[in-house]
């Protein structure tokens, strides 16, 4: 299966704010630059604009959140009916008893080992919350089932976002962004059985790193690089995986996104069509 990370698949920015290019030019007029702040500050009022209707946005994201719990709980019954009825028999790979290990693994490009396919058996819900008030937030939950791996019936990863302009550069607010992630611990009853010890598991999601504060740290670029990774992942999670959970478990989601392929192959087309149409239209101009 093709990979599921799709590479626009964000409605947010990701990542650690950029500062605008102080430019060393002063090849302005005193008239240009009266000019020039003049349209900044209209600028200024545009993101202040921007940030007023993010709110609003996310004000009536957490309004409908418990309409789609509602949803939410009618899919979990409709999982745990069946799980009941076959007795919790499954196969790994195909039986709707494991509803969101297929998921997931149809939808995390990470690793997910054997030991984790064990474990993920036993998930039998993923939701999200959200948080507007001093600080915005969501925080994913992943319920289980009671099992012999861990006293944890949920596990939690929440994303703290940043939603307005830094008062030393608001120009440079390029909006809502995922600034830091926090995991949860895990109350291990046996320690996690990996084939090697430096193996990856799908668990390691739930401790992410600590970006050191100063940049010239050396782990700082790769600590930032799988935190970015992290960001990008939590919110396909609450974004697309979550909702659209049925349509991974039964591969169909390839159908529902537009990839770079997809959208390059249909370039393809279009390009073809014109030049067969010029071609067409070029023999029929030498017919006459």
């Amino acid at each position: 299966m093709e990979s599921m990370r799709p590479p626009n698949a964000t409605k947010l920015k990701i990542g650690l704010p950029h500062p605008i290019m102080k430019s060393d030019k002063n090849d302005f007029t005193e008239d240009e630059k009266k000019i020039i702040g003049d349209l900044k500050q209209l600028y200024l009022e545009t993101i202040n604009l921007d940030v007023k209707m993010q709110r609003e946005i996310y004000n009536m994201e957490k309004q409908y959140e418990q309409k789609h719990n509602e949803i939410f709980d009618k899919r979990k019954k409709i999982l745990e009916d069946f799980k009941k009825q076959n007795h919790g028999d499954s196969t790994h790979n195909e039986n709707v008893s494991t509803f969101w290990l297929k998921v997931l693994k149809a939808s995390y490009t990470e690793f997910i080992g054997k030991e984790d396919e064990r474990i993920l058996s036993h998930l039998c819900d993923i939701r999200t919350k959200h948080y507007n008030d001093d600080i915005v937030k969501f925080v994913i939950e992943f319920t289980f089932d009671k099992n012999d791996y861990f006293k944890n019936r949920v596990l939690t990863k929440t994303y703290i976002l940043n939603c307005v302009p830094d008062v030393d550069d608001p120009l440079a607010y390029d909006g809502a962004e995922i600034v830091k992630c926090e995991g949860c611990a895990i109350d291990w009853k046996q320690t996690l059985n990996r084939d090697k010890k430096d193996q990856p598991s799908f668990f390691d999601f739930f401790t992410p790193p600590t970006l050191p504060d100063d940049p010239e740290d050396p782990n700082f670029n790769d600590i930032n690089a799988i935190l970015q990774n992290d960001f990008e992942l939590g919110f396909y999670l609450k974004e697309r995986v979550i909702p659209k959970a049925v349509i991974f478990f039964t591969g169909e989601i390839a159908d529902c996104q537009s990839t770079d392929g997809s959208d390059t192959e249909s370039d393809s087309e279009d390009e073809s069509d014109v030049e067969g149409g010029e071609e067409e239209s070029s023999n029929n101009e030498n017919d006459k």
